[in-house]
Parts: C-alpha cells; structure tokens; sequence
C-alpha cells in the first residue's frame, strides 16, 4: 500500500492559529507552550530575569511591580499591600543600588493605578491619577497631588515637546475621565490662552481614557469606547485634529504597550491588534485572549527583539514579529538595555514544552493510518510524541506518548478519520528549534473512489 507524507512547517513559524476556522494556507497550532516564532522555525523561550541587585521585597500584586527605563532614569514601582503603600525607587544603572523616592501611603494618597510617564530628557514627569511626580535638574524629585498648570491625570506622554494627557480626574475647565488635554509647546502648562497651544477636547468615542502614546507624528489615545489618532494641526488654529481608528476600546487599563512605531493592544471584545503609522491591524487571536481572565490583562513591550509580553499573572502569551505562542513566565514589567532583556516577576511555571498541531486530514475525509511521526527537533531533550484521533469530531482518543529515538522519530501505529500531532520535551533551551513535523501515512479506507 502507497505511503503518504504530510509535512507541517510553516505553521511551525506562524505559531498559534489567528481564528478557530482558518484556510488551508494560513493555518497554524491549536497549542504552543515554551516556544517563540523565529524568522524561520520555532525557538526555544528563554528565561528572563530581573537584574536587580541588593535585597529588596518584590510585591506581586498585580498588576505590579511595574518598571520604568528611560534614557536617564530607572524607575521602579512595588504595590506593597502589608503597609497599604506604593513604594517608588530609582535605580542606578547597573542595577546594583536601589535608593527609595517616595512611599505614597494609601490612605494619604489614595489608590493609583500604574504609573504613565512623559520623559524630556532633563525633565521627567509621571502621574498615577492620585499623585504627580516630578524630577527637575533644579529641585531634584518631587511629588505633589496640586499643580496650578496642570490637572490631575491617570495619562500622559511626551509628544515632540508638548505634554499630552488624558483621564482628567481634578477640576479643570469642566473636564472629567473622558477627556484629553494637552500643554503649551515646550512648557508643562495646561492653561488654555490665547497662543491656543494648550487645550482639550472630549475623547471622540468618549469613555475614560486609559492611555495616550505617542506613535510616529501622531498620538494615539484609547479610551474603554474607541481608538483614536490625535494629529497636530495649524488651521484655522494651532490644535489637535482626530482621526477614529477603531469604535471597541481596550479590554482594560494596562492592555496596550508598544513604541514610537508600533502599538500592540488587546480589544474589550478580546482581539489582538497592532497600529502603526500605516494604519490598523486586526491579528485575531480572540481564543487566546479570552483566556486572559485572572486580573487585568497586561502588554509588555520587549525593545530590544521587538517582542509583545500579553498576559494576566497565570497565563503569558508572547507575540514576535513572526506570531504567538504561550510562555511559562508572567511579566508585569518588560524591559531592555545593551545587557539584555529583564523581566519582574521573573518566576518560572513548572511546565513541559508543548506544541499540539491543528486538526489535520491529510487532506481526504476517509480513514488513514498513521504510522511514523518525525520531528526535526535540535537541542531539544526527551522529545516525545502522542497522536490525538477521531472519527466524527465529537468523541477523541489519544495513543500513549511515545519516547522519539535519536533521529527524532516515534511509530504510533493509529487510525482514524482526523489528528491532532502532539509533540512534548523534557526542556528546550536557548537555542532550540523545531522545524518541522512529518506524519506518514497510509490510505486505509478506500470507499471513497468505489
């Protein structure tokens, strides 16, 4: 009887699939777990770590700790539930001092959210809607709940020099939770005037506003109702100018990060999208996302490989450039220096390395035989392979795993209608790869050409 070869390798680069139903030439895993999407074939995750030196108790009530790396300051934020504080520290640049700022007591201050920031080189601004925080090259760091020329703010980001908020929880002309405020140009001062540099307008989709950020010659600000683009614009005077993007909002404060040239966030609806300064992406991955529900849902943004951390405190989900797959690690904070890349909470799950592919079905609704499964697995250890079958799509039976031998190949002789291909490691390390999984097979009903 002829044998048969079914060869799964570009939904090995792609990662999880996009959408539950999906074509024949986009297709990709059901499960991947302890892997990253390479250029060319999946690459074993690395464990993070955090770099911080010196004893120091790291809270994890999520969503923090958070940590704040701009060019000349280290920010890090500890939600410490015990005393009811935030505790702010700058650390050095080798991360071997921490030296604490402010303890900002809950019963004083109230309950902030993360920390935004807006960084002017010499001047760092940062808010958390119960407290603003401030560094001067005169003054040193201050904090204050009360600016004359500033409200107080949940957002906030540096655009070309001018200062842009948004969720405006003080007195200010009227405004509340929905709106966006911006300042003069190159003076922390929300004052409207005459000059028409500062103002402030209501979200267009309304909503609180959870976070404005900067993307190329735009500013993007997401609310819980929509998605717009902010635009500088001269005439008939200077102001801002809107652009709606997308009329869904985020899942929740927190589910949005990204640079100057891309943003990745998660939708109240539970899609992942991408926007850059060609426009918006939808990706998909809603049954992933819906997954996310255990605390708020967190995006990381990993500068250094261009990597996207999306997850709560149980379940972690890594985007590359190339696709998604789940991670056993579960950042709230992500970042990048020549070093390399840190993350906190750095804890690792016990876990074994999985990939499970789609429904495959070669392709012919009869039954085939499977006979031989191999995987082209390098500097992988205790590769094994279980195979998951049906014939009616409703009841699934699984054969054992199965110890591959030193060419990557296990023999679970099983027929059946439909498969799943299930591939686990005793570890995977930093460079690890998959690049392919081959099923051979034979044609075992034949009904179908009588």
């Amino acid at each position: 009887m002829r044998e048969f070869e079914l060869i799964i390798d570009e939904e090995l680069k792609r990662g999880l699939r996009t959408e539950k139903v999906t074509s024949s030439g986009n297709r990709g895993l059901w499960g991947c777990l302890g892997f990253r999407c390479g250029t060319h074939w999946l690459e074993g995750y690395t464990h993070l770590d955090h770099h911080i030196g010196g004893p120091f108790e790291i809270s994890y009530s999520w969503p923090f700790p958070q940590f704040i790396f701009q060019d000349r300051h280290r920010i890090l934020v500890i939600r410490d539930d015990l005393t009811s504080r935030d505790i702010v520290y700058s650390v050095n640049d080798d991360y071997s001092v921490m030296t604490q700022l402010f303890a900002l007591n809950h019963g004083i201050y109230g309950i902030g959210t993360l920390m935004e920031v807006a960084d002017f080189g010499e001047y760092i601004f940062m808010t958390n809607g119960v407290a603003m925080i401030h560094y001067e090259p005169i003054g040193g760091w201050q904090v204050d709940t009360v600016i004359p020329t500033i409200p107080m703010m949940r957002t906030v980001c540096n655009f070309k020099g001018q200062l842009i908020g948004g969720c405006v929880l003080s007195d200010w002309h009227g405004c509340n939770d929905s709106y966006l405020v911006w300042s003069k140009i190159g003076n922390v001062d929300f004052t409207p005037g005459r000059s028409n540099e500062a103002g402030y307008r209501r979200h267009p989709h309304g909503g609180e506003v959870y976070h404005v950020r900067r993307l190329g010659d735009f500013v993007v600000a997401y609310s819980n109702k929509g998605i717009v683009q902010m635009f500088p614009v001269k005439e008939p005077a200077p102001t801002f100018g809107f652009n709606e993007l997308l009329d869904v909002g985020l899942a929740n404060r927190g589910a949005m990060s990204g640079s100057k040239n891309e943003h990745v966030f998660v939708s109240s609806d539970y899609y992942l999208y991408r926007v850059t300064e060609k426009g918006l992406e939808k990706l998909g991955y809603q049954e992933y996302m819906e997954e996310l529900t255990v605390g708020e849902i967190i995006v990381c943004y990993d500068a250094k490989k261009g990597d996207f951390f999306i997850g709560d405190r149980e379940k972690t989900y890594l985007l590359s450039k190339q696709g998604l797959t789940e991670i056993p690690q579960h950042p709230s904070a992500v970042w990048s220096d020549q070093g390399g890349t840190y993350i906190l909470p750095d804890t690792v799950d016990s876990y074994e390395p999985l990939i499970i592919t789609e429904i495959v079905d070669m392709g012919y609704r009869g039954l085939k035989t499977i006979f031989e499964v191999e995987a082209s697995a390098l500097l992988t250890l205790g590769a094994m392979v279980s195979v998951s079958w049906t014939n009616d799509l409703m009841v699934w039976g699984d054969t054992p795993w199965l110890q591959c031998n030193p060419q990557g190949v296990a023999y679970p002789i099983i027929s059946g209608a439909d498969f799943l291909l299930n591939l686990k490691f005793t570890m995977v390390g930093d460079f690890s790869t998959v690049n392919y999984i081959k099923a051979r097979y034979k044609m075992t009903d034949l009904r179908i050409f009588c």
